[in-house]
């Protein structure tokens, strides 16, 4: 087979689909000789972390679009990316992100994480709303959909009406880069480019407001407080200058109101130093309340880090008993479960322990080659 895979998403490497991008191409290309990959982008930039130089820049779009990183997207998904894989001659288009052309040319699989915009309150404005025809349309025209987790798998059969054959749960998994940083002079090193001493609660993320960052917030001024520790510090690692508005709630207003703006550190984190800031951290907690799968939990684990998350949509499933899980609207059992790690060193221990042999049954290699034969059932249906 011939797999052409759409490389837009390599413009946004930090993000969680770029990731998805990047994890699951260089270990296709790594893992399987048999068929011939060529990665479709309208641009030749290769980011940082991809091993293969492969890209194919098949198709620019048209000059007019380059004006606008919204237009340019539309154009190059719909009409461009399809006439890109049709002359590359591939036998299979993989889409790893959200959407899809409306008229493919060559059969079209489809990643989409999950149906959140269309179930969650906050989310579904008017233009949110008037897309989900648009949603339903896309994925009955994919040859099958790749979802994340189980949950996943539920919402999108619920919001497209698609029988189950035609939606595919392939787990992620954390990067080679997430692994236990012990010596201590590593962690140091990492603490001091943040402003972090010894002591913090960990939390990596979007601050949209279904990731529920204000609460955590609230819920450390609480323990703060009653733990009486004057080096406890929160770390929201975070990029609050392209996150804003209504949808953003900025967790430093909370911290302000509560008089704790110099426990509550927001900052970016740089991916050299992302290992050490989990290996590091008493506690890493994550009280998001939807994901489609949720990644840091489990590059948290991979560090050996103690857990705590949200018990509610796909999280149990990634973080299994190795964690501790709450309603993450309840304020006082997260002050509670936040108070117990902090406290009792063997749970701490136990739950470190735990973590790191949860997420040794997650592995990019493992993602691979359940999305091959993802590609390998499409194909073969194709060609009947």
């Amino acid at each position: 087979m011939k797999i052409g895979i759409n490389a837009y998403n390599f413009k946004f490497p930090s993000g969680g689909l770029g990731q998805y991008l990047i994890h699951l191409a260089n270990t296709l290309i790594e893992i399987d000789p048999q068929n011939e990959y060529v990665l479709l982008s309208p641009d030749s930039n290769v980011p940082e972390g991809f091993h293969h130089p492969l890209l194919h820049s098949a198709h620019a779009v048209p000059a007019w679009a380059e004006q606008n990183e919204k237009i340019k997207h539309f154009i190059w998904e719909q009409w461009c990316s399809p006439v890109a894989a049709q002359q590359a001659k591939a036998d299979i288009f993989h889409h790893p992100f959200l959407s899809m052309p409306l008229f493919p040319r060559v059969p079209t699989i489809l990643t989409l994480p999950d149906a959140m915009y269309y179930l969650l309150p906050e989310y579904r404005s008017l233009s949110k709303v008037s897309r989900r025809p648009r949603m339903q349309a896309i994925c009955k025209k994919a040859a099958m959909v790749i979802t994340l987790s189980n949950h996943a798998k539920q919402e999108i059969m619920d919001v497209t009406d698609l029988p189950p054959e035609r939606v595919r749960v392939t787990y992620l998994a954390a990067g080679d880069n997430c692994h236990p940083i012990l010596d201590p002079c590593l962690r140091a090193e990492a603490r001091a480019r943040y402003g972090l001493g010894e002591r913090y609660i960990f939390y990596i993320g979007n601050l949209d407001k279904r990731k529920n960052v204000p609460q955590l917030v609230r819920a450390f001024a609480q323990l703060y407080h009653r733990l009486g520790d004057p080096n406890l510090q929160l770390f929201i690692a975070c990029d609050t200058d392209k996150q804003n508005g209504p949808l953003y709630p900025d967790p430093r207003l909370v911290a302000a109101e509560l008089g704790i703006t110099d426990r509550v550190i927001c900052r970016f984190v740089e991916e050299r130093d992302k290992a050490a800031i989990f290996s590091g951290a008493e506690v890493f907690v994550y009280p998001s309340r939807h994901e489609g799968f949720g990644l840091p939990p489990l590059e948290a684990m991979k560090c050996g880090a103690p857990v705590i998350c949200s018990n509610r949509t796909s999280l149990p499933e990634v973080v299994g008993d190795a964690a501790l899980t709450l309603d993450p609207d309840d304020t006082q059992a997260l002050v509670d479960a936040m108070h117990g790690v902090l406290t009792n060193q063997t749970l701490q221990a136990d739950l470190r322990e735990r973590s790191l042999k949860r997420a040794e049954l997650f592995s990019w290699h493992k993602t691979a080659v359940e999305t091959i034969a993802a590609y390998e059932e499409v194909f073969v249906r194709s060609r009947r």
